[in-house]
């Protein structure tokens, strides 16, 4: 079967898609009659996780194909390939011996990576072309060059006279609506849409826009505003007029609403979300009114003043709810101006501007061009995790594959491209990763030249038991009919079912915490209900662990990084062992903290806070005689720093505050570990704390301050790497578990309400003509669907988006379970529509339907008893012995050359003769040896304990019996002289000596074996010497090593 130029893999969840990518990539590289085929071909994933697992599959595969008895596993790949390529299983083997010895002598060439470090090669090819040094930095950290950005900027308030203005209306407005005067939350927001690739198109139409210019905009967008409303005031007038001129009585209209509307109107105080008069029916008029007939009769007209009156609000709306955004946005400009300074000046590159460098400077080349430049030509294209992929990193890669996949090679052979992904799984929407695009793929679109496209579909799940697949067959095809969209709709309608695979088994539970009394915990609600679910979630593992299972199989998957860190604790209080970024925060470890207390007050000795807590920690670890309350009392009562520093010797802790505070950050914070951090208590914590200080120290040359303004904003988000095979809990975000799987997957506070996205924005079309903008910025709430009927689509799909996100974030968590599914969500009520509220727990209790009961808080599917063997907790862990001695600076000396690094004996001499040969070049006479030695020492070329051996092997030389004459005191000495023969080529001889009558002593110094070019090289340099009338009584070479040799010539 020939394979197509572009396949598509639709892999739901455990349906073996590495195995497929592995399989796929294998088949390349033993069909191909070379033996580094594997160069042609890039393959891009997601994680470095799935890059090391995907290299690691396809390393060890190749080996196991060579041995003559490969594992079953291997056996069973090896068949696969057999049958869909018609290689013996011979051949396989004999392949995989040239391939896999290829691979490891070229091992940088083999090809599979994230898809961020494929665009930095790109960007690195690039480096010239696009201005950048080629030495920059790449930096990940894109909050903190915001903040400094932001920071920079509001620092300029008062040089720049309409920043200033700016800033202060700003201020001035934020504060007349109650909110916060502080304004750079807001610019920081702002900061975050320019680095956003979802709002690249809408950001281009705000890039030539200065400050003035929006002010403009602001002002114009005010003052139509103040019109409207004149122009609705007048209309609502005219329509009240209307009734009054035909005597109508306004108690004729049911209730007086009609009449009350238009008052409100011209009064200026309409509200858009009250009821509004669109149909002839909904004015309604009393059965016995007697102008009824006359009031029908106006109707119409009345209908068409509101119409018009509505039209106008819609815009009057729109335009005050640009307002409220539109001074962040003005200094969009200069903020991004800001961020180029600030990355030029530290040199480096946020990762952020990536892919949008390449679209605008480097997708349009040739694609051969690019290729020469990257040093590789790939054929083959593998991409892992597709959904995630965002647009433009898409659009950056078409032009590349497009290339290869209409292009022959020599033998006639095209390239081929193959995407794996599932859209169920798309939940980086917020950094350019959309459903949308593998949809739109996997139908009829096809970005390339070659229209030879197939899509398949890996339909069975290998990882979770049957009863785990059964219930999310169910339930996600449940889910469905939520979905307004067609797209959407069909994704989870006929794509979320899973074939079975033979395990068979398994457990699901679905429980509701018990809804409490609030009136008797109305202060603390969200503190209760928070309870609730952390008990709830201690029982279900203590359960589990009863079962059988062990710590390390379960996984607790929460959706943001908040409760993880309140089960972290509540865990930890409890002696449950648990592993998750949260509990393996830098911040949590004292000694660390100790650290960061000590650079406190050396940068402020008066913040005795911090002095308080560090003297805690030296009470507790350095020392027992003193209780500690008395031992901190007393390290208070010292004011004065040298007294201090004097009793703190007491304990053994010698630390001079005012020497370290001299010294550069890394060396203060390792001699504060040295002096006050137990060797015992120097763990992996504090060994990371240190990689974080040296990292600040040589690149951004920080100081104590510098550090301690990145330790307060960063240090919640700063944790050492999870250890593997330790027997604990894992606790972790649903976006990190991403990939993995766990044989128990509990997954607790699924009671969201994912129609709450504070602070969202969304970019509605403008009247530009009018407005002066194309698009305009709003915040994303309800009131949207009032500015019109374009804003409400644009509004619903928006919902739609935000709809599918969650639903495929609740299917990553849900299908991350091989054996056990444990969800813990939270009764809510009906409202007094009889509608339940858009949140995750709504999806548990329709899909319970007719069996769901308020008093039942537990639903169980299949039997809670263990199926798999459990395995023995081995662990792995190695210690690494601490290093207590910290190196002094005086005592390193700089080598400038390799010979005080000796190694082989022959170089060892070779090393040393050069040296000799070098010190040589200063020695005229035996009174000029000690002078030259002291040379050698300052310029580095020897250290003192050299002195002596170097000493003695000069001193052989000059003294030597056979080379008086060349070490003549009567005779005039040139050393290392520059002669020009009469060719124009220029010659040095090491040391000539000449007599009165004109004789010369000719010497060259060598080092190594004696070769015949040694005595061609005298002889050259003796007739440049007879040339110009001299002549040459005798020459000598001599071989400086272990031994000194002399050969006369």
């Amino acid at each position: 079967m020939s394979k197509p130029a572009f396949s598509i893999y639709d892999a739901s969840a455990g349906s073996g898609k590495t195995y497929t990518l592995v399989k796929e990539y294998l088949k390349i590289i033993l069909l191909s009659k070379k033996p580094d085929a594997y160069r042609a071909i890039l393959a891009i994933t997601f994680t470095n996780k799935a890059v090391h697992e995907m290299k690691s599959r396809v390393v060890e595969s190749l080996s196991e194909f060579a041995k003559d008895h490969p594992s079953d596993k291997a056996l069973q790949l090896m068949q696969d390939i057999n049958r869909e390529t018609n290689l013996s299983l011979k051949t396989i083997q004999e392949k995989a011996k040239s391939i896999i010895k290829n691979l490891i002598h070229n091992y940088a060439a083999f090809d599979i990576s994230t898809i961020d470090k494929f665009t930095h090669k790109v960007i690195r090819a690039f480096a010239h072309d696009l201005n950048l040094p080629i030495t920059f930095d790449v930096s990940l950290d894109t909050e903190n060059l915001l903040n400094e950005a932001v920071d920079a900027i509001i620092a300029q308030a008062g040089e720049d006279e309409t920043l200033t203005n700016l800033l202060v209306n700003f201020t001035m407005e934020k504060t007349d609506d109650d909110k916060s005067w502080d304004v750079s939350r807001e610019i920081m927001e702002t900061g975050k849409l320019i680095l956003n690739e979802n709002n690249r198109e809408e950001i281009t139409h705000f890039s030539n826009k200065s400050i003035a210019e929006f002010i403009e905009i602001k002002n114009k967008l005010v003052e139509f505003c103040k019109e409207i409303e004149a122009e609705t005031i007048a209309q609502a007038t005219e329509a009240l007029l209307l009734i009054e001129k035909n005597g109508i009585d306004v108690k004729s209209f049911s209730g007086g609403y009609f009449p009350k509307h238009l008052i409100s109107i011209q009064e200026g105080k309409f509200n858009p979300n009250n009821k509004t008069y669109h149909e002839f029916e909904d004015i309604k008029i009393n059965k016995t009114a007697k102008d009824g007939a006359i009031i029908e009769s106006i109707i119409p007209e009345l209908l068409a003043i509101l119409k018009s009156i509505y039209i106008k609000f819609e815009k009057k709306i729109f335009y005050e709810a640009f307002l409220k955004n539109i001074t962040p946005l003005s200094l969009m400009n200069t903020l991004s101006n800001k961020l180029q300074e600030i990355q030029k000046e530290q040199n480096i590159l946020s990762i952020a501007e990536f892919n949008k460098l390449i679209n605008e400077q480097i997708q349009n080349q040739p694609a051969p061009f690019i290729y020469e430049r990257l040093g590789e030509k790939y054929k083959h294209f593998f991409i892992d995790e597709f959904q995630d992929t965002s647009e433009m990193q898409w659009q950056n890669l078409i032009p590349l594959i497009d290339n290869a996949l209409s292009s022959e090679d020599l033998d006639g052979a095209r390239g081929s491209l193959m995407i794996v992904g599932d859209p169920k799984q798309s939940i980086y929407r917020w950094r350019g990763g959309k459903a949308e695009q593998f949809i739109e793929l996997s139908k009829t679109k096809n970005p390339f030249v070659n229209p030879d496209k197939e899509l398949f579909s890996l339909a069975t799940n290998y990882r979770s038991y049957s009863q785990v697949i059964d219930f999310n067959n169910q339930f996600f095809k449940f889910l469905a009919s939520n979905f307004a969209n067609e797209d959407y709709k069909d994704l989870y309608q006929n794509h979320s079912f899973q074939e079975f695979n033979d395990k068979k088994g398994g457990y699901v539970n679905v429980s509701f915490i018990p809804k409490f009394d609030k009136s008797e915990v109305e202060e603390n609600e969200e503190l209760e209900k928070n309870n609730l679910y952390l008990e709830a979630t201690l029982k279900t593992i203590l359960k589990v662990k009863a079962n059988g299972f062990n710590y390390k199989d379960i996984a607790v998957l929460t959706r943001n990084k908040k409760p993880g860190t309140d089960i972290a604790n509540h865990l930890i209080e409890n002696g449950i062992p648990i592993v998750s970024s949260e509990s393996l925060l830098l911040g949590a470890s004292s000694e660390v903290q100790t650290c960061i207390y000590i650079l406190r007050y050396l940068k402020n000795a008066n913040d005795l806070e911090s002095k308080a807590n560090f003297l805690y920690y030296l009470a507790k670890n350095l020392q027992q005689n003193v209780p500690v309350h008395d031992f901190i009392a007393k390290g208070m009562e010292l004011k004065n720093e040298l007294e201090f520093q004097k009793w703190l010797t007491e304990i053994e802790v010698d630390f001079s505050f005012q020497n370290i505070r001299k010294k550069a950050l890394y060396e203060a914070t390792e001699l504060i570990i040295s002096k006050m951090i137990p060797v015992a208590k120097r763990n992996a914590y504090v060994q990371y704390f240190l990689d974080l200080i040296l990292e600040h120290d040589l690149k951004k040359q920080s100081g104590i301050a510098d550090f301690l303004y990145y330790w307060e904003n960063n240090s919640e988000k700063l944790s050492i790497p999870s250890p593997e095979g330790n027997d604990a809990v894992r606790i972790m975000t649903i976006h990190k578990s991403k990939g993995l799987e766990f044989p128990v997957v509990i997954f607790p506070f699924a009671e969201e309400n994912y129609s709450q996205n504070k602070g969202d924005k969304i970019w509605i079309t403008t009247d530009e003509s009018q407005v002066g903008l194309p698009k305009a910025l709003v915040s994303k709430n309800k009131d949207v669907e009032n500015f019109g009927e374009a804003a409400a689509l644009v509004y619903n799909q928006k919902k739609e988006e935000d709809l599918l996100d969650n639903i495929n974030v609740l299917y990553v968590a849900l299908t991350r379970a091989e054996e056990q599914l444990y969800v813990i969500s939270g009764l809510v009520s009906e409202n007094s529509k009889g509608e339940l509220p858009n949140n995750m727990a709504t999806f548990f209790i329709e899909f319970l339907g007719s069996e769901f009961n308020e008093k039942q808080l537990e639903y169980e599917f299949g039997s809670n008893q263990k199926v798999s063997i459990t395995k023995e907790v081995v662990s792995n862990a190695l210690t690494i012995p601490q290093l207590s001695e910290t190196l002094h600076p005086k005592n390193i000396k700089i080598a400038q050359r390799e010979s005080v690094m000796w190694n082989t004996k022959q170089q060892k001499a070779i090393e040393y003769g050069n040296i000799i040969h070098e010190i040589l070049a200063f020695v005229k006479t035996k009174n000029d040896i000690d002078l030259a030695i002291t040379k050698a020492i300052e310029n580095g070329l020897i250290i003192s304990s050299q002195k002596e051996e170097v000493f003695a092997t000069i001193s052989e030389i000059v003294n030597h019996q056979e080379l008086e004459d060349y070490f003549s005191p009567n005779h005039k000495v040139m050393n290392e002289q520059t002669i020009i023969q009469k060719q124009g080529a220029v010659v040095k001889p090491d040391r000539m000596s000449i007599s009165k009558d004109k004789k010369v002593f000719l010497l060259d110094y060598k080092t190594g074996q004696h070769l015949s070019k040694h005595k061609t090289q005298l002889e050259n340099y003796q007739k440049s010497i007879e040339d110009m009338g001299y002549t040459v009584d005798k020459k000598a070479l001599i071989y400086i090593g272990e031994a000194i040799e002399v050969l006369h010539l």
